[in-house]
């Protein structure tokens, strides 16, 4: 019989974000198993498994784990500088959904250590903890490609009302806008998903040297012993061998392409007299600054008469990024999060304007806004 278990969120200082599940049973890993087979099974999210369990690398599960499964619904605990717009888009759900299940009779006003049940543990969206999952299949078909020009006067409420079946929260989740603001002449989906990025799982090497216990490298390496032993299929903990390199799970991170930039939710923007329409962010910083590559994967360089020196880093998170206009190239082939992979400049059809870099990301060919992914990282 599955054992249920509570757990109880404390707060620790006002910086301290806790989230935990009300409810959660144990399931023991079968043969074949992976997390994202079990997530489905279970009716949750990957990330949630991995938090739930303090997974580093979700790749390396094995026959006999036992793992937490979180319940439906989840606390989040507020931090200073929060807003319930930004704990809605953390778990892909929506402010008057939270504000309607926590009796929040005005949504600006939150406090700080007050506890936020996310119910069925949030929406369809991304989290930013834990290892990223990208949409589902079902979700990005929920993408018609109808799109709504932005009149003068307008809102997001009265443009959902123009249309059946269309939300307020749908717009938001299908543009990636996170404060209710929306501009003249923007081109805005009708439905789609929302995405917020939030890392993948890497890892480093330890060459392992005379008088080193595993016990003494899991220490200096940050990690556990059960996570190096379960990284390298060691039986015996006692039994490593001078010379014997070691994978080292490192965790899951996700870097802002280009920190401190300044810029806008400029996504839908009319570009070309109206032909066409801004699909990402232009991040404005000076020529020369560093782009960072946001996750792992591989990077490939091109250079064309629209994106200038544009990259393309197919990210392990399944998501696909572009960057545009860039000044120089950096690394490319197989990199880390945090790599630096080209140089900010204003090349292409940017030639004349402002140093910045077009930022874009695209889950199996369809945009979807970084905006949200950029602002849950505090890229500003």
């Amino acid at each position: 019989m599955p054992e249920f278990r509570r757990s109880r969120a404390l707060v620790v200082g006002s910086a301290l974000v806790l989230v935990v599940a009300i409810f959660s049973l144990d399931y023991t890993v079968e043969p074949g198993d992976t997390l994202g087979r079990i997530a489905r099974d279970q009716g949750v999210s990957v990330s949630a498994i991995i938090e739930a369990n303090n997974i580093s690398n979700p790749n390396l599960i094995f026959p006999g784990q036992k793992l937490k499964i979180p319940g439906s619904d989840k606390v989040h605990v507020v931090a200073f500088g929060e807003t319930l717009g930004r704990i809605a888009i953390k778990y892909g759900a929506s402010v008057s959904g939270l504000a309607s299940h926590n009796a929040i009779s005005n949504p600006n006003l939150i406090r700080v250590g007050q506890q936020i049940v996310i119910p069925g543990g949030g929406g369809s969206g991304g989290s930013s903890g834990g290892s990223a999952s990208p949409p589902a299949d079902n979700d990005i078909s929920d993408r018609t490609g109808q799109k709504h020009i932005v009149q003068r006067g307008e809102t997001l409420s009265k443009i959902a009302a123009q249309y059946s079946g269309v939300s307020v929260d749908g717009l938001a989740k299908a543009n990636g806008i996170v404060n209710g603001v929306i501009y003249y002449g923007q081109a805005l989906y009708l439905s789609g998903p929302g995405y917020v990025a939030s890392g993948t799982a890497g890892e480093t090497t330890y060459k392992v040297r005379s008088g080193d216990r595993l016990a003494d490298i899991a220490h200096s390496q940050g990690v556990s012993v059960g996570t190096l032993t379960a990284a390298n299929k060691i039986k015996d903990a006692n039994l490593i061998r001078i010379g014997q390199v070691l994978r080292v799970p490192t965790g899951s991170d996700w870097t802002c392409p280009v920190p401190g930039a300044k810029f806008v939710n400029d996504w839908g923007f009319p570009r070309g007299g109206g032909t066409r329409y801004h699909e990402g962010n232009d991040l404005f910083v000076p020529r020369g600054t560093p782009v960072y590559a946001p996750v792992s994967g591989t990077v490939r360089h091109r250079t064309g008469t629209i994106g200038g020196k544009q990259f393309t880093l197919e990210g392990s998170d399944g998501i696909t990024y572009i960057g545009s206009h860039m000044n120089e190239f950096g690394k490319s082939g197989k990199v880390s999060s945090g790599d630096i992979i080209g140089y900010v400049g204003n090349t292409g059809n940017a030639i004349g304007g402002n140093p910045h870099l077009h930022f874009g990301m695209y889950y199996k060919g369809t945009p979807v806004n970084p905006y949200p992914s950029l602002i849950a990282h505090a890229c500003k």
